[in-house]
């Protein structure tokens, strides 16, 4: 015992140097943003080729599921190749097409913390670019928050940051979907005026007012309705479309909207 009091005694400058250290990066890159971001950058292109082996492994066993998705994406993709051809105008309800789509596999995900991320293979090489959205063959999944050279950090539903405007399926009626924390299959929609008509069941899908989502992408059905105590607006819990816990192939919305309304919002402050 004696003998490593005085080992500590003997580098103690050494352990005081690295105690510095240790806190002027926590403070460095835990209140600033660029910094962080910056940090978060190199760290995915060091940390992708780990990631990637280790999702290779596990997702070998989730292969039956993860073809089950694709041959139903691709059938439906085929039902909307034959109705494109049958018709001069695409219907709004088939506005997840295959154009300005990136194909990307997850490869380091987290479900069960406050604010979760999931790293992806593709980045701005790949054409990945901040502020894209996200989603698998079921629903929405998030949103693009750094994109790397080769890899890319994508902002999930399950952050307690995000916010996706969202509408109930069939009407007018929207709202901005968050989640609270804690279970990873449930988010809720807050500040829907209290005339909206919402019942258990209903389909929540994307409003497509930005370019981040198109319009209809489904989000996750309604399992509970009730009015604030401001007697003016309700809450909607959503049982999500995506589960979290098993993501593999992902898509990428690249399409960009028309550069005229950006600019329009722009000149007013929006």
């Amino acid at each position: 015992m004696r003998s490593l009091l005085d080992f500590i005694v003997r580098h103690s400058y050494v352990f005081l140097f690295i105690l510095l250290e240790t806190l002027s990066l926590i403070l460095l890159f835990g209140f600033n943003d660029r910094q962080k971001e910056a940090f978060m950058t190199s760290a995915n292109s060091m940390s992708g080729t780990v990631f990637r082996w280790r999702s290779g492994v596990e997702q070998y066993f989730g292969f039956r599921k993860e073809n089950a998705l694709l041959v139903e994406e691709n059938a439906r993709l085929r039902a909307m190749l034959y109705q494109l051809t049958d018709s001069q105008y695409a219907s709004m309800e088939n506005s997840m097409s295959a154009d300005g789509v990136i194909v990307a596999r997850v490869i380091d995900n987290s479900v069960r913390k406050d604010d979760n991320y999931i790293t992806i293979d593709k980045g701005r090489r790949d054409g990945v670019a901040q502020g894209m959205g996200v989603y698998n063959p079921t629903g929405v999944v998030g949103v693009v928050m750094v994109a790397g050279k080769r890899y890319s950090v994508v902002m999930p539903v399950l952050n307690g940051n995000t916010s996706i405007s969202c509408k109930i399926k069939g009407t007018d009626s929207f709202g901005f979907l968050e989640w609270e924390g804690g279970d990873p299959y449930l988010a809720q929609i807050k500040d829907i005026p209290y005339h909206s008509v919402i019942s258990v069941g209903d389909t929540i899908v994307t409003t497509g007012f930005s370019s981040i989502f198109p319009e209809n992408i489904p989000i996750g059905t309604v399992s509970d309705v009730e009015r604030m105590k401001n007697g003016y607006t309700l809450r909607v819990e959503v049982n999500l479309a995506v589960d979290f816990s098993d993501l593999g192939w992902i898509y990428i919305h690249s399409n960009t909207r028309d550069p005229e309304i950006d600019a329009l919002y722009q000149q007013i402050g929006r």
